[in-house]
């Protein structure tokens, strides 16, 4: 058995919600996906997640995550939060998370769902 240690987890966690970051305003700042970065962009001040933002439709398009098999944190108004786990989460995993979005808003799949919350999500 590997032990990890603390140190060694943080470090991960600060360098893949600094990828995520990186590519939320690489790919998804500009029209059409209108998503921002609502998280501290000093990792000394950020969490485990990254709290992205969209100005109409993080419900739904967290829903549409979720149905592509990603759980995201929806958060009312409108901050969808994706916890990359370090012991478990690949660069290649929130690189496909960004990618989901992307495709979500380009395919306007979040339409398929309800814009009312139904339960605690």
């Amino acid at each position: 058995i590997v032990s990890a240690g603390i140190e060694a987890i943080r470090e991960k966690s600060v360098r893949i919600t600094s990828y995520l970051i990186e590519l939320v305003d690489a790919v998804l700042a500009t029209e059409p996906h209108r998503f921002s970065v609502g998280s501290p962009r000093e990792p000394e001040r950020r969490g485990g997640h990254v709290a992205l933002e969209h100005p109409d439709e993080a419900l739904r398009i967290g829903e549409a995550l979720k149905a592509r098999g990603v759980v995201p944190d929806f958060r009312p108004p409108n901050v969808i939060r994706i916890a990359p786990v370090p012991l478990t989460t690949t660069y290649h995993d929130v690189w496909r998370v960004v990618r989901h979005l992307k495709e979500i808003v380009d395919g306007r799949e979040y339409e398929r769902f309800d814009k009312e919350r139904k339960a605690i999500s």
